[in-house]
């Protein structure tokens, strides 16, 4: 019932596309979004087409409203300070008001011109904004409110993020503790999973006052869960950006300078006793790292587990990332150094299609779901224990609740 193939979009509708921006002419903006979708994403292009139609709408244009953020921050071609000027400019779009019109010219406005025949669709989506960012009027209001409070606090958490950016260059550590790394990962998936949690709310009637508090209670961990997850797997994607997402205090802990830990011998170092020890360093690294992932994605579990079984669509839009995050935590528990070679360790799209066949048929039951979930984590433990040992704290600690991490953080002002 629940089986959904991921369509790419064929060469003649990119064509067709790439023409209509090019002419600046757009007949249908709702193909439109779902095609930037499909261009911009691979794993949400999947899994939110399960979603009912009305709430797929919404969550699609949230996401694109977030890649575009995203797009902004992540730019690296831009100056920090042209990032944090264009991040203010499109946070002030939020939320649509009599002058927004004006306020997206501005912005449009203020893009690098080459973006608008870009080769980048990433690109092509931030500056064909004008083709999205109306649809935000159709929802409700509350709808449209929420989406805004996403965007606005997604935007201003990447705003400090970029000033920490442009202060690394004196000698600052981009990610200096783990509370860091919490905070990065709440600004740009913490949001989101309290977003989501608002728009399941708003659809459901089955979802009442209760237990909309208890999911709220543990958005914020699936968000980061997800988020801490795809860190992990593309540490050398980053560093390729001369970005590291590793904690300084950890590679302190450890004796490692962040070249150090992301070395290894095919990219030149040689097979030393120097070198085992900074790869068995680097293992007690990832192996805290990938424990303190699992741990949300436990909660990311109970999340899913507390949506109401009437509603197996909202269920599955979140078990399909959720089941592909642990096993890709699996795989680099088993290759607690696979991170430093230069390809990305990730699973199959066999093991893709098992997770979307598998949630399908056990959407419906808790008990199955959480068997299936704790044979996943025993596998991840069993990598996990092969961890070196070393003078370092255990791998298994981990320093801050994610219920005291949103609590600080809405506590701070939305401030890093």
């Amino acid at each position: 019932m629940f089986l959904i193939s991921q369509k790419t979009p064929d060469p003649k509708t990119e064509a067709a596309w790439r023409k209509s921006m090019a002419e600046g002419r757009i007949e249908d903006p709702k193909a439109f979004a779902a095609f930037m979708l499909a261009k911009t994403s691979r794993t949400f292009a999947l899994n939110i087409q399960v979603l009912p139609a009305g709430l797929r709408r919404q969550v699609l244009l949230a996401y694109l409203f977030c890649r575009m953020a995203d797009t902004l921050e992540d730019d690296g071609d831009l100056e920090e300070a042209a990032k944090i000027r264009l991040l203010e400019a499109f946070r002030g779009l939020f939320p649509p008001g009599g002058d927004k019109q004006a306020r997206l010219e501005a912005f449009r406005a203020a893009l690098p011109a080459e973006w608008a025949g870009s080769e980048r669709w990433d690109r092509l989506l931030v500056h064909h904004c004008d083709w999205i960012y109306p649809q935000l009027s159709d929802f409700p209001e509350a709808v449209a409110a929420a989406i805004s409070r996403c965007v606005d606090e997604m935007c201003q958490g990447m705003i400090d993020f970029t000033r920490k950016q442009a202060a690394k260059r004196s000698g600052q550590a981009l990610i200096g503790s783990i509370e860091d790394l919490d905070r990065y990962c709440y600004y740009v998936a913490g949001t989101v999973g309290n977003l989501l949690c608002d728009l399941f709310t708003l659809h459901s009637p089955l979802i009442g006052a209760r237990r909309a508090k208890a999911l709220r209670a543990l958005s914020v961990s699936f968000g980061l869960g997800l988020q801490l997850t795809n860190i992990l797997k593309d540490v050398q994607e980053d560093r390729r950006r001369n970005v590291s997402y590793i904690p300084s205090a950890l590679l302190a802990e450890e004796n490692l300078s962040v070249d150090a830990f992301l070395a290894s011998e095919a990219q030149g170092s040689p097979p030393t006793a120097e070198r085992a020890g900074d790869n068995g360093a680097a293992a007690r690294i990832m192996a805290r790292l990938l424990h303190k992932a699992k741990t949300h994605l436990q909660d990311a579990l109970d999340y899913s587990c507390l949506l109401p079984r009437l509603e197996p669509r909202l269920r599955l839009f979140c078990l399909w990332p959720l089941f592909m995050a642990v096993e890709n935590l699996v795989l680099m528990g088993e290759n607690l150094n696979g991170f430093q070679g230069e390809g990305k360790l990730k699973i199959t799209r066999k093991q893709v299609k098992d997770i979307v066949g598998s949630t399908s048929l056990a959407c419906w039951s808790n008990l199955w779901l959480r068997s299936m979930f704790r044979r996943s984590i025993a596998k991840l433990e069993a990598g996990l224990a092969r961890a070196p040992a070393g003078p370092g704290p255990h791998s298994g600690s981990v320093p801050q609740s994610v219920q005291a991490l949103g609590k600080a953080v809405a506590g701070a002002g939305a401030t890093l």
